[in-house]
């Protein structure tokens, strides 16, 4: 084991808990689906193995523990992994091709599920080679596409793919502050010690250049250099956020005057360094993808991974609105609609937009489109209410992971329906306390909700689940805007939410041994899915 610290200031070996969350880690990434954890997040952690590795390797050993040892196919995280190290982006369409794509160039590729393990089933384990060098790196996926690097063979290290920075690895006459010192705009330094090398995290305000990565590979006890660069435009240039909690937010709210979305983009300007313009501008570009996986879903029909629904049940559902055989109204059952379409699609591996994650990502679209329509509300109002629903997140996840696997679907569909109850509130003129009142009673109606994937894809019940986060998301609203209150204030609710997750058996937390994953059709199913996988499915 390797023991770590910090010096100059930087953070802690692990700082998950004080995280300052970018509006585009909760509305975002742009993917291809179907899972912002174990697709997108897990892309992002080979990404990361291969510019640690310098290339692509030239042979590939992954290790899938827990949860993610049973659901890795379903989740595509073997093609997903795979893609990152082969130089892939998250929306990439060949990400299901990826393993076939290697394998074609003659890189051997294993996988190796360790179901039983208690290690943090979220981590992606990396044995790679390149030139006859070889490395051990992991990450974890934290939610919604969010990452953390945490170890380089064998040494505590805490990359989460927004930095740029130098590792530099030494062992007999090394200088850490020699290495340090060649480096210029250094924000933090963190080293970690095992059997008599160290490992130095130099996290810098920019790229290094080449020239100081060369001086520092030639000094004395140097034995690898890692040049390190954001995966991620939106870099933490500020990692002292905005605020922290909704009691803060709604004192600023009065203490400025300013609407909740202005106060949204000012805490971006001050988490990444951008302006109005520019953080205006990308959730824009992410609404656009959002409303495309909306009508790409209702003109179907969509083939989904495993095949288990049809593909056509978002289309159905308007069909028979349309046709007077539903009893929930325009607004409700054209949400619901809309929601499963974004699903399908994302269970077909097209491309969509997490909100907060792949597995929820049509609760927030839905129902702000619709309600949008309904009231004549344009472009700039969808986009301001937006950035309400991604503000709920990001106080939110800066608390409480959003990720099936570590906290239950009341950590997906949840926070989905508490970000768009948020933005409702807001694009119908309520004021900031009714938003809060607003994410509290949605939040708390879906306290304990499992995650119970049937089999492993993200199809049973994840697609039709969006549709309560969405009818929860509309009641919530409505009594928010009716002036009733929540019992139990907001951050409060929060607080709950962390607790049930950390509660909640991992039986239902994504291993398929509890809840509609333990049924006899559960069981059946997930028998066929691993007989199609034996024939050659997607590994």
């Amino acid at each position: 084991m390797s023991s770590c610290n910090t010096t100059r200031g930087g953070a802690p070996c692990s700082d998950a808990a004080s995280r300052t969350v970018s509006l585009f880690d909760i509305l975002g990434p742009v993917m291809t689906g179907p899972s912002s954890s174990h697709t997108a997040g897990v892309l992002r952690i080979g990404r990361m193995g291969r510019m640690l590795l310098g290339g692509t390797p030239d042979r590939i050993d992954i290790f899938f523990y827990g949860a993610l040892a049973r659901t890795f196919r379903g989740h595509m995280s073997d093609e997903a992994t795979v893609g990152g190290l082969m130089g892939l982006d998250p929306d990439s369409p060949d990400i299901g091709r990826a393993i076939e794509t290697a394998r074609g160039q003659g890189i051997p590729v294993e996988f190796h599920p360790l179901s039983d393990s208690d290690r943090n089933p979220n981590t992606i384990d990396m044995a790679i080679e390149r030139d006859g060098v070889k490395m051990r790196a992991a990450g974890i996926s934290v939610g919604g596409g969010e990452i953390l690097i945490d170890e380089l063979d064998g040494f505590e290290i805490s990359l989460r793919g927004c930095e740029d920075a130098v590792l530099v690895r030494g062992g007999n006459g090394f200088s850490s502050d020699e290495a340090v010192s060649a480096l210029e705009g250094v924000r933090s330094v963190q080293s970690s010690v095992r059997d008599g090398e160290e490992l130095v995290q130099c996290i810098t305000s920019s790229p290094a250049p080449e020239a100081a990565v060369d001086r520092i590979r030639r000094m004395s006890g140097v034995i690898a250099v890692y040049p390190v660069t954001s995966l991620l435009p939106y870099k933490l240039e500020d990692p002292r956020p905005l605020f922290t909690s909704f009691s803060e937010v709604l004192d600023e709210a009065r203490r400025s005057g300013k609407p909740l979305h202005e106060l949204a983009v000012e805490y971006e300007s001050r988490r990444s360094g951008y302006s109005r313009s520019r953080t205006l501008g990308q959730i824009t570009t992410i609404w656009s993808v959002m409303r495309e996986s909306l009508e790409t879903g209702l003109r179907g029909p969509n083939k989904l991974i495993a095949g288990f629904t049809s593909g056509t049940d978002a289309s159905s559902l308007m069909s028979a609105m349309r046709d007077g055989r539903t009893v929930g109204g325009a607004i409700l059952t054209k949400s619901v609609a809309r929601s499963i379409a974004a699903m399908e699609v994302n269970a077909s591996m097209g491309r969509v937009a997490a909100a907060p994650t792949a597995g929820s990502c049509g609760v927030v679209p839905a129902t702000l489109l619709t309600v949008a329509e309904d009231r004549n509300i344009g472009e700039e109002g969808i986009v301001n209410s937006l950035l309400v629903a991604a503000m709920t997140g990001l106080i939110i996840a800066r608390r409480a992971p959003v990720s099936g696997a570590l906290g239950g679907c009341q950590s997906e569909i949840g926070v989905a329906s508490a970000m768009a109850a948020a933005g409702l509130v807001h694009m119908a003129g309520g004021s900031p306390a009714q938003v809060a009142e607003a994410v509290a009673m949605s939040l708390k109606n879906i306290l304990g909700l499992i995650c119970d994937p049937v089999a492993g894809p993200v199809e049973i019940p994840c697609i039709k689940r969006n549709s309560i986060g969405v009818a929860n998301a509309l009641a919530s609203a409505d009594m928010a805007l009716a002036g009733i209150a929540s019992a139990i204030p907001v951050d409060e609710v929060i607080d709950a939410l962390v607790g049930v997750q950390k509660l909640l058996p991992p039986e239902l937390r994504g291993t398929m041994k509890g809840g509609l994953g333990s049924t006899p059709t559960g069981l059946r199913l997930k028998d066929v899915w691993m007989e199609r996988l034996g024939a050659g499915g997607n590994s």
